[in-house]
């Protein structure tokens, strides 16, 4: 068996790699070390395959199976396929939820799926929200799988006292993006709450560690804030975002990890299974796929903002989790690790397996009651779907900007960029873009950059909201 997929390697020079670049280098490494000795893998580089014709057809024909980790643009593997006339199984994957651009993928590859063709989603909750959102999917194979524990250490941590010594400091921990969709300034907030109980038993302190996505997250605001709060003290300490190789070190450090993200973009939060791994207890609202991954002596309610249309070009604060719950779950000495690492510990070999099976099975989403009812109350406006010949001269249009936008230095792209701005309908955050791209290598490993700016070519601009209960 053949299997092709690009070299994906994030650029260097962004600076944090997030869940979905984790993600495709995990499959990478995976596939570059894999032993079957009846699998053959070949690596390509995926923006040469687009922009020369028989260089596509050199590295794909006779492939059997070609794993798409290039971020949300798998559509241009199906385009290339009946552009060539070859018969290789696609293999794509779905690493946001409610978000532009891999909505925008999903509605292009619609006309081009066939049977064998396989949706590749994180968690049940993943599934399920995309399946309400394009119900052809139900027709098509779905696997959840996500192979992430090929990184991780060979040798687990030891448990851990279930009960921290009283008056001792009790770290509260957080790794991600400092921002307001992931509820960043809520735990802040909940540090107040703890630390001024006047029954308390311990000193509450917040280790965060990330990259800056949101100016009301800065560490100099939230030191003044806690300041004015609490008085002089210890109570916070942030690190810039480190290599997802260096977070064992710091994950041992952490009493419990806080994760309140209501983000519209989530559909794991890779964090919880490598806290699940460290064994580090997680406090988090019923949001996304938290209700599948998180001991219920940390799940929280989560209070959604409804009847509110928001716009799926951006990340989104959906809500708030209950801060009364979170710091109930911290205090009431109940709250376990969870044992989500053990589900997602065979993904590796689960992930072979699914390549070299030919009849890939169907399945269903198993979804909790509040994943459930999150999903029932969704609607999302979404363009009407696409034939094949409209999807063709879309995608023909599509690939000649991905190919100018890499080719940093020269006249072509230059030309693109104005011609970018000037149609994009959210030019603010285009020309975020923009500056961006020019200190990086622009290229499509930023995920949410030139994914996301090529909506704007195709006039895709989906909007979402969730209806009152």
């Amino acid at each position: 068996m053949r299997v092709a997929l690009h070299d994906y390697r994030t650029d260097p020079l962004l600076p944090q790699k997030d869940g979905v670049n984790l993600a495709h280098e995990n499959i990478a490494q995976l596939l570059r070390f894999q032993t079957n000795p009846a699998m053959t893998v070949s690596f390509h580089d995926f923006p040469r395959l687009l922009a020369d014709e028989e260089s596509a057809r050199a590295m794909l024909d006779g492939v059997d199976c070609v794993i798409s980790n290039i971020g949300p643009h798998a559509h241009y593997y199906f385009w290339l396929r009946e552009r060539l006339g070859l018969d290789f199984r696609i293999i794509r994957d779905v690493r946001t939820a409610i978000w532009s651009s891999y909505l925008h993928q999903e509605h292009l590859c619609q006309p081009y799926l066939r049977p064998y063709d396989t949706l590749l989603v994180a968690s049940n909750y993943t599934w399920g929200i995309y399946n309400k959102m394009f119900p052809h999917l139900a027709d098509f194979p779905t696997t959840l799988c996500y192979p992430l524990s090929v990184c991780f250490p060979a040798e687990r941590p030891a448990e851990r006292p279930l009960e921290q010594p009283t008056g001792s400091d009790f770290v509260l921990g957080y790794l991600g993006r400092l921002s307001e969709d992931k509820n960043f300034p809520d735990i802040i907030d909940l540090l107040i709450r703890l630390n001024s109980d006047d029954k308390r038993t311990h000193r509450y302190r917040l280790v965060a560690c990330g990259d800056i996505h949101s100016p009301s997250c800065a560490p100099s605001l939230v030191r003044a804030r806690l300041v004015e709060a609490l008085g002089d003290g210890d109570y916070f300490d942030y690190l810039p975002a480190r290599d997802n190789s260096e977070i064992w070190d710091l994950l041992a450090q952490f009493d419990a990890m806080i994760f309140p993200s209501t983000s519209n973009l989530e559909t794991l939060g890779r964090v919880l299974i490598e806290a699940s791994y460290a064994r580090v207890p997680i406090i988090s609202g019923r949001h996304a796929a938290a209700a599948e991954l998180i001991d219920p002596s940390g799940l929280c309610r989560v209070h959604f903002k409804e009847d509110v249309t928001f716009s799926a070009h951006f990340d989104h604060s959906l809500g708030s989790v209950d801060i009364g719950d979170m710091g109930v779950a911290i205090t009431c000495r109940a709250l376990r690790p969870s044992n989500c690492y053990e589900t997602y510990s065979g993904h590796p070999e689960a992930f072979l397996a699914l390549i070299a099976d030919p009849n890939p099975r169907f399945g269903s989403p198993r979804l909790s009651a509040s994943q459930a009812a999150f999903i029932d109350a969704l609607s999302v406006d979404l363009p009407p779907a696409l034939g094949r010949e409209a999807v063709d001269a879309a995608i023909a249009e599509l690939a000649a900007w991905f190919i100018d936008l890499q080719r940093k230095g020269l006249p072509k792209r230059a030309e693109r960029l104005a011609q970018l701005a000037a149609r994009s309908r959210h030019p603010e955050r285009t020309a975020r873009f923009i500056e961006k791209s020019n200190s990086t290598q622009g290229d499509f490993t930023n995920i949410g950059g030139i994914d996301i700016e090529l909506c704007h070519v195709h006039d895709f601009y989906p909007e979402f909201r969730i209806n009152r209960r």
